[in-house]
């Protein structure tokens, strides 16, 4: 791994983190001072190994290989490694989606499973994510504070009936500190929770500032932001400033929940190229004295330097990479005077197999990373807690099951699931409210199907969420209109495209312009929408099948809070795993529902 990280610049970057007690080094008169940070995003409560890999350079390879990488156990021996690189000076700290969407071994208790570790491995701070409103702000709260999960009328609590707060019937929330500075309460007119943290690390003032971005309202639903209010990301950190320099911080670092892309191929990559999305924008109109920013959100992998001299930074996700942030700070006048960040692979020994199943050697330059007895403890006991559930298989595929789409942005997992929603909302007894057609949205769908044996386990990590499916009645033109809303703003680059289930079709065509505003797009091609074979009636009411995010206006879809007739059914879990016990064998869908036209 060491092959294929560049050289750190001088010193390691670290501020001091919140609530944290690290003693502070006095640095000689005249030497530079090294901070250093480490930093994660969009851990999604992968406290095991997540599935898949990850592409990294190979020396023998131009095309590169792939390596099995993540897993909390891994993870927190690389993050010890690095911390004894600068123990004095150094803090974890992370930019949310911690949490929430998480696999059974975490999602099964609330989430608190992955406090207990992420408190374990060290995390320091933590700015919120969209998902940490998933539950709403008590839940949010509770994480933060401790108390347990509130039961449910008939004494249960959690997905299955099982209780949280499962260390000696106790739960005292996170150690780690939650900053929240954008998100304001609409009776206090104040930050749900803190807005900044300030930390002295070898005499010097460190200043961190947390804060999600604005649209969380529209990739959340209702509850979960209720009497919440989200403001603009770049006006808030530049408020804060004066107040940060009144009480001497000269270092600023910005912990934001918000990202980019680049056109790397491959992780490690440090030459940045490509660089875009709505972070950019928002770090170039921050205030001169931020030092740092760390992102999250697009599951993104980068280090990139902006023209001003600010860094950015995302790891990736599920906690396979950490960033080693490292600055150089002049014991004087206590700025920065130089900083660099490279991104390290956290990887594990669970290693890659080929076609026939045979585990592939690591390439050259490389080694796994030994577990921590600590945390593999802690995961373990959580793992066994769950094995029961998570191992039962409930059915199987005929082929694997991704989320990766195809030129009209059609995804075979996207399709089974849609076809699951059409087939849990189209009992014959369900009369005239049956649902004709179904669509699902690609973020409700957080890992893909392997093929052959399904587990329940594995089918929670496809739909953690735990929605409702919502059936309502739509106009054939609120169809069209709905498939138009797939390119409308703030829809991420390329649209966001919904699965559809069997039977329904449509064209679309690809150089007509992109709706820059509600209604103004113009891409699906005019008489194409079909419901098996028939095109669809403007005039003509239809049912159809969403989950309760959708039902909403999640994802930027507002026609369907214009349905009626709105039936709320079945959790799209409990349906997922009945389709599959039905069918015995499930057949992977031939797709071609959607068809792009040039």
């Amino acid at each position: 791994m060491r092959a294929f990280s560049a050289p750190l610049l001088l010193a390691a970057l670290f501020f001091g983190a919140a609530g944290s007690s690290l003693a502070a080094a006095k640095a000689p008169s005249g030497k530079p001072i090294t901070l250093s940070l480490i930093a994660l995003n969009d851990f999604h409560g992968n406290i095991l190994p997540p599935s898949g890999s990850v592409l990294v350079p190979d020396p023998d390879k131009p095309e590169g290989s792939r390596v099995s990488a993540g897993g909390a156990a891994y993870l927190a021996s690389l993050v010890h490694q690095l911390k004894s690189q600068n123990p004095r000076n150094t803090l974890v700290v992370a930019a949310g989606d911690m949490l929430g969407a998480s696999p059974l071994t975490s999602g099964l208790f609330h989430d608190e499973p992955t406090i207990e570790v992420l408190d374990a491995i060290g995390l320091d701070i933590a700015s919120v994510g969209n998902h940490e409103f998933d539950k709403g702000r008590l839940e949010l709260l509770r994480l933060q504070h401790g108390g347990c999960f509130p039961k449910t009328p008939d004494g249960s609590a959690g997905v299955v009936g099982t209780d949280t707060c499962m260390n000696q019937g106790r739960f005292t929330g996170a150690r780690f500190q939650y900053l929240a500075a954008n998100v304001i309460d609409q009776q206090s007119a104040k930050p749900l929770l803190s807005a900044y943290a300030i930390k002295t690390l070898g005499g010097v003032k460190v200043a961190f500032i947390g804060l999600t971005l604005k649209d969380t309202p529209t990739v959340v639903t209702p509850a979960g932001v209720a009497g919440l209010d989200f403001k603009d990301e770049v006006e808030t950190v530049n408020a804060l400033m004066p107040a940060l320099r009144r009480q001497g911080a000269t270092v600023i670092v910005v912990l934001i929940h918000q990202g980019g892309q680049t056109t790397a191929r491959k992780v490690l990559d440090k030459s940045c190229p490509g660089f875009s999305g709505e972070i950019v924008n928002l770090v170039d109109r921050l205030d001169a004295a931020v030092d740092v920013v760390v992102s999250g959100h697009t599951h993104q992998e980068y280090v990139c330097f902006r023209p001003d001299g600010k860094l950015v930074t995302q790891t990736g996700f599920y906690g396979r990479l950490v960033t080693k942030i490292d600055l150089t700070v002049d014991a004087r006048s206590k700025r920065v005077i130089a900083k660099d960040a490279n991104n390290q692979l956290v990887i594990n020994d669970v290693g890659v197999k080929d076609a026939q199943g045979n585990a592939l050697p690591l390439p050259r330059g490389y080694q796994a990373l030994p577990k921590d007895p600590k945390i593999a403890k802690i995961v373990q006991r959580y793992g066994d807690l769950t094995a029961s559930v998570s191992d039962l298989v409930v059915g199987r595929v005929t082929e694997p099951l991704d989320r990766r789409p195809n030129a009209a942005g059609e995804s075979r997992l996207g399709d089974f699931v849609a076809d699951v929603f059409l087939a849990g909302s189209s009992d014959p007894s369900y009369g005239e409210r049956a649902a004709q057609m179904a669509f699902t949205n690609p973020g409700g769908l957080r890992s893909d199907l392997a093929g052959g044996a399904v587990s329940f386990g594995q089918l929670f990590s496809v739909l953690p969420f735990n929605n409702n499916l919502v059936t309502l009645t739509l106009t054939g033109d609120q169809i069209r209109r709905l498939l138009e809303q797939q390119w409308e703003q703030p829809q991420p680059p390329g649209g966001r495209i919904l699965s559809v289930s069997q039977g329904f079709s449509y064209q679309w065509n690809a150089q007509a312009p992109q709706g820059a505003a509600p209604g103004t797009g113009a891409r699906i091609v005019p008489g194409s929408i079909q419901l098996n074979g028939v095109p669809l009636e403007l005039q003509q009411n239809y049912r159809v099948t969403v989950n309760n995010f959708m039902a909403s206006g999640g994802d930027n879809f507002p026609v369907l809070r214009e349905g009626q007739d709105v039936q709320t059914g079945e959790i799209d879990l409990v349906v997922a795993k009945l389709y599959l016990r039905t069918r015995g064998v499930v057949q992977a869908p031939a797709g071609q529902r959607i068809q792009r036209m040039e």
